[in-house]
């Protein structure tokens, strides 16, 4: 998920992205560039001066160069993007399907208390400096500020007139996302895949029936004998390539150990889903068909791919998702 923060002045913007920080989000902002330039210049970060120079910036190399040299820094999955004044800035943005724009809006009355307690400089005297002041960001200019514009082409607005718990609360609504079953499943299987004692690969399986977890599995050494972790890898040892030589390792796969616990436990899993967090080797992709497991789930890819063939001749439906988000993400 990209979020991008756009309003006026002092309305709250840098909280929620300090809040969504917390959350796991990665936050750049479109500002931080203007200031980067402001020092350049030998000029001071004062409201004004960072004005004229966010729209010189857009003079010479266009109205969205902001917003494309954020892009240039991004690559996590959730990420936020603050301080998005410009409607070239959010159309930049929204090139991502993933990108949600949020405002934050507040009173003037409140906003001008808040900016007077920030103490920054070239902050305005008065409440009627600071509105006479927010009208140079509404330019008519496209190549300047035009808040208005990009709060008219936001997907939600938040109102920041109250506590702190409050705009918590509003944002966490905004966020939170309830998963499908089978993004649900495989974060699962990311959870199981923490007790691996492999050294090369964390490999976790989830099988499931009909919506219920029937049993799961990880990568490592039979029951009762001395895993890698104590012995270190045989495969690093004998120098043998990820994907080869499956019978070289004192590891049980993870498919293999969540099918073991079935057996013990009497549980049939014929028409059962495995969710994995990464594609099955060959080995495992044969006790699946023999196991009549009908769908197959994953967010990784093993190195041997040999099972794609054998999985097509049996009709295994094979699918695979975008890891999931490993934050717990819940309203409290």
């Amino acid at each position: 998920m990209i979020i991008g923060l756009t309003g006026p002045n002092a309305s709250g913007k840098g909280v929620v992205g300090e809040y969504l920080r917390e959350k796991g989000f990665e936050c750049f902002s479109l500002s931080d560039i203007i200031r980067e330039e402001a020092t350049k210049r030998g000029l001071d970060h004062s409201r004004i001066n960072l004005i004229d120079v966010g729209n010189d910036l857009r003079t010479k190399y266009g109205p969205a160069v902001l917003a494309k040299r954020i892009s240039e820094k991004v690559n996590g999955s959730n990420v936020v993007v603050d301080s998005i004044r410009n409607p070239h800035e959010v159309e930049q943005l929204k090139k991502s399907k993933e990108f949600i724009l949020i405002g934050i809006e507040a009173p003037p009355e409140v906003r001008f208390r808040r900016e007077v307690e920030r103490g920054r400089v070239g902050a305005p005297k008065s409440l009627q400096e600071f509105i006479i002041q927010e009208e140079i960001e509404n330019s008519k200019d496209e190549l300047s500020q035009q808040l208005r514009k990009c709060m008219n082409m936001t997907d939600v607005v938040i109102v920041n007139n109250s506590t702190m718990d409050v705009l918590k609360r509003k944002i966490d609504q905004i966020i939170w996302k309830r998963p499908s079953w089978d993004e649900y499943f495989l974060k699962m299987s990311l959870l199981v895949a923490e007790r691996s004692t492999c050294l090369r690969h964390h490999v976790g399986c989830v099988l499931v029936k009909e919506k219920r977890v029937l049993t799961t599995g990880y990568n490592g050494a039979p029951s009762g004998t001395k895993d890698c972790l104590k012995l270190g890898c045989l495969r690093d040892e004998k120098k043998i390539p990820s994907g080869e030589r499956h019978e070289i390792c004192r590891a049980t796969h993870a498919e293999q150990n969540a099918l073991i616990q079935a057996c013990i436990h009497g549980i049939s899993v014929e028409g059962g889903t495995m969710y994995c967090t990464h594609s099955p080797c060959i080995l495992c992709a044969k006790m699946i068909v023999n196991a009549r497991i009908k769908k197959f789930v994953t967010c990784g890819k093993y190195a041997d791919q040999s099972f794609k063939e054998l999985f097509d001749q049996v009709e295994i439906e094979f699918v695979v998702l975008p890891k999931p988000d490993t934050m717990i993400n819940v309203l409290d």
